[in-house]
């Protein structure tokens, strides 16, 4: 079997298989010789932000000289990107031979249940010193959540897959808090109901908590030419994310750096210019990204996250924005709209539709938009945005990680 072949069987596996609950998933781990076991992990929950967290507390621990395992998920171009050693993703050939090691053991497994047993069997094999794992949805009831990590991480709560885990953001906490361990330390970002909710299963499980919102930059500087931040935190001096852009990752940042000293309790030698290099080096794709001069493509995909996107919007120089988007079927797109109309920039919204079975309909998209055209081609729905984008507007591709992973 080659890597065209294992993908097409993986990929085959339909949406019903899919459910959340880890005894199939413990199943075909402990026919492995359960590798997750021999593991050092950090494992990150969260709504939003995970994939640029797992970024830059990866990133750090490269710059220590360590080798460091990062599974997130989805990918936006190649199946390779969810599993990778030091940036360096999972080859062809490894995808065919992890795939035909976990396919015989396989019984009643789902698509994302056997991708995280080729990562835990591929890093144990491959000897990563640490393995930074992105939780795929929730946390209590997630395939990844079978490991005692030596840290949580739950940057953020806000209203997403609420079909699957609870109308309230008190319920989601609770599905995503199912990430805490016995006596292990918890970071996080979260506020108001949310981190009352971590707080009391924090204490329950004999964890120590690690909020992060009372911390405070102590400088900050936007370099307005190159779109980076400047700043400096507690003993950090000289902080900068040169490719991870946008304010909204210093606090993704605060919560990387607060993860790397928890870490640090454990001697693995860390220090502040293992930090500043590796922040500086970060980087992942789709996050607040230009993939021209006034072409900005970002993974917002639910109403928190364009909240923080538009926020972000308001330190860039331009007149008029047109929005190219596109949804995945479960998301909230009327709260999405009422985010986006509220600005006062808009020159046009074109909807489209990714290339992918989970993608809605442009006509269904329609009718949460006053006045918004439709384009189902994405590549032609961006080319359409550029002819009638005059020299100082901005054009913004947004709504769906899949779309971005076709248009950057």
């Amino acid at each position: 079997m080659d890597y065209k072949q294992a993908l097409e069987e993986l990929y085959s596996i339909k949406e019903w298989k899919f459910r959340l609950g880890l005894k199939n998933m413990k199943i075909l781990l402990k026919k492995l010789s359960n590798p997750e076991r021999k593991l050092k992990c950090i494992h990150v929950a969260g709504t939003n932000a995970k994939g640029s967290v797992c970024s830059m507390i990866s990133s750090i621990l490269i710059d220590a000289g360590y080798t460091v395992g990062m599974y997130t998920s989805p990918h936006l171009k190649k199946f390779n990107e969810r599993i990778r050693i030091n940036n360096n993703f999972i080859s062809d050939k490894e995808v065919a031979e992890y795939y035909l090691r976990v396919k015989k053991h396989v019984t009643n497994q789902s698509f994302f249940e056997i991708t995280t047993a080729m990562m835990f069997l591929y890093f144990f094999e491959k000897k990563v010193d640490f393995a930074v794992l992105e939780v795929g949805m929730g946390g209590r009831l997630d395939s990844t959540n079978v490991i005692k990590p030596l840290v949580s991480v739950i940057t953020n709560i806000g209203y997403e897959h609420t079909d699957k885990l609870g109308k309230t953001l008190g319920k989601i906490a609770y599905e995503k808090s199912g990430i805490i361990k016995e006596n292990v330390p918890v970071v996080t970002g979260a506020q108001g109901i949310a981190l009352e909710t971590i707080k009391k299963i924090a204490k329950k499980k004999n964890s120590e908590l690690h909020s992060v919102n009372n911390k405070k930059i102590i400088k900050k500087k936007l370099d307005k030419k190159d779109n980076i931040w400047h700043f400096d935190f507690d003993n950090y001096k000289g902080l900068t994310l040169d490719n991870l852009k946008g304010e909204f990752q210093i606090k993704n940042a605060i919560i990387a750096i607060k993860t790397l000293e928890i870490l640090n309790n454990n001697n693995i030698g860390i220090d502040n210019k293992n930090i500043i290099n590796g922040l500086k080096k970060a980087e992942l794709a789709a996050r607040f990204q230009f993939i021209g001069k006034n072409i900005l493509a970002d993974s917002a995909h639910n109403p928190d996250g364009f909240m923080v996107l538009f926020g972000e919007l308001k330190n860039l120089d331009y007149d008029k924005l047109i929005l190219v988007m596109g949804f995945s079927r479960d998301k909230d797109v009327k709260k999405i709209s009422n985010i986006i109309e509220s600005s006062k920039k808009i020159k046009k919204i074109v909807l489209t539709q990714a290339h992918n079975e989970r993608a809605m309909p442009t006509e269904k998209a329609k009718k949460y938009f006053k006045n918004a055209i439709s384009i189902k081609n994405p590549k032609k729905a961006l080319n359409y945005a550029k002819k009638i984008a005059k020299k100082n507007d901005l054009v913004l591709v947004a709504g769906s990680i899949y779309l971005a992973g076709e248009l950057i």
